[in-house]
């Protein structure tokens, strides 16, 4: 990658030795791309479910239900992307799918993109692909966007997994059509790898301190009366637990005026996104929710996900009366255990935005995850630069001010706010949190 953050150098098909117009594309007379809508891409349920059991990498946000979400509840444009791979004999076989959405870049420019993933409710954008046709597959897509006289000829792919088999795919199907891949962001977050046979869950993960701490933690709260954790993996038990759920999280901090709605229950165009998506994944079996229940009332529930042998933490909300007692974190560790016990999953993905994230204290393994800026025009376009400048500029300013506000401005207002609400003649200043 060159200081641009560019990944064109890498390809070796846009070596001089192979030029683009030399390829022979391959894939042109073997798969195809169909522009299909929600419901088609539904009445494909067998078809999915035999690509996600041979896929090179799963993506519950690339789900049927994902998109029927988007298209009962939301006005956003839904573009489902199916590569078909033909048969000698006849027949053809799904060997790829994406769900992207028109958008505009994070840096607000007044141009039309596609997205993916599709909303700030979903956290990985890599295509499913077929393990022995993904380059064929992504090469295939690239080319009918860029043929689509319809469809914007940039795509914003974020939160793309560059640590497993689909990210070199895609470069080799960039340098097949001549697209031009930029890197605009890089970061890591929490991942968990299932165990090896035989051991405990929580052995390979956590430190034996940490273990300590949260046999302590849970000690502590069985005191204060009946401790026990409950799954909900049926439709209609999903369903009812989901509306506990939002319950719990907008009587938390992200249901404070100060965050702005970032509680799921003070933002109804995502509730209703957020229910259906759940609610349909839950009927397709690819979510449950754990809760932690203290005398019967929860105290800390976890939304989790499920496609092919990944699980995906989607999302968590605990009762702050007990944060000291660190209930989130006592059912992050009973869930691993949970979504590991049988064998049939084999990572667990955290989907943090990064390793700041408190899961990250429980979760050291990592995954390195990209937000990228493809242009699908042959060799690039204007545009497409102007784009990436514009997009790495304001994530790298959006970077600092968040730095400068953690490390300098927050502390100052924690102070100040402390002087101001201390008791007169106390002598003492609040400790910060």
């Amino acid at each position: 990658m060159d200081s641009s953050g560019d990944f064109k150098s890498l390809h070796p098909a846009e070596a001089p030795s192979a030029p683009i117009a030399d390829d022979p594309a391959p894939s042109r007379p073997n798969v195809s791309v169909e522009f299909a809508t929600a419901p088609r891409f539904r009445s494909l349920a067998a078809e999915w479910r035999r690509l996600v059991e041979r896929c090179a990498e799963p993506n519950v946000f690339m789900e049927p239900a994902v998109a029927g979400a988007m298209y009962t509840v939301t006005e956003t444009p839904l573009h489902v992307l199916l590569a078909w791979s033909h048969r000698a004999g006849g027949g053809a076989g799904l060997v790829g799918v994406w769900l992207l959405v028109g958008a505009r870049p994070s840096s607000r420019l007044p141009i039309r993109t596609l997205e993916a993933p599709c909303n700030s409710l979903t956290f990985l954008g890599s295509p499913v692909l077929d393990r022995d046709h993904a380059v064929e597959a992504l090469s295939a897509m690239l080319e009918a966007i860029a043929r689509n006289a319809g469809l914007p000829k940039l795509i914003c792919a974020n939160q793309i997994a560059t640590d497993g088999p689909g990210f070199p795919a895609l470069l080799d199907a960039a340098g097949r059509r001549g697209a031009r891949i930029v890197a605009i962001e890089r970061r890591q977050r929490a991942l968990r790898t299932a165990p090896g046979a035989g051991d405990p869950a929580s052995a390979g993960a956590v430190s034996s301190k940490r273990r300590a701490e949260l046999r302590r933690q849970r000690k502590r709260l069985a005191e204060r009366g009946e401790l026990r954790q409950v799954s909900y993996r049926r439709p209609e038990e999903v369903s009812a637990a989901f509306q506990e759920f939002l319950d719990l999280e907008a009587a938390g901090w992200k249901g404070r005026t100060s965050r702005r709605g970032r509680a799921i229950r003070n933002a109804p165009p995502l509730r209703a996104f957020a229910q259906t998506m759940i609610t349909g994944l839950a009927r397709d079996g690819c979510a449950g929710i754990e809760a932690l229940r203290l005398d019967g009332r929860a105290i800390a529930m976890n939304i989790w996900l499920r496609s092919g042998r990944t699980a995906f933490g989607w999302k968590m909300a605990y009762d702050e009366t007990y944060a000291k007692w660190g209930p989130g974190s006592l059912l992050m560790e009973a869930t691993t255990e949970t979504v590991f016990a049988d064998g049939a999953v084999e990572s667990f993905d955290s989907c943090n935005r990064d390793s700041s994230a408190a899961l990250a204290q429980l979760w050291p393994e990592r995954r390195e995850i990209a937000d990228l800026l493809i242009d699908v025009s042959p060799g690039g376009s204007v545009r497409g630069r102007l784009t990436a400048l514009a997009e790495t500029l304001f994530r790298r300013g959006r970077g600092w001010a968040r730095r400068t506000y953690k490390a300098h401005v927050k502390p100052v207002y924690l102070r100040a706010l402390a002087r101001l609400t201390a008791k007169p003649g106390s002598g003492a200043e609040p400790a910060e949190r």
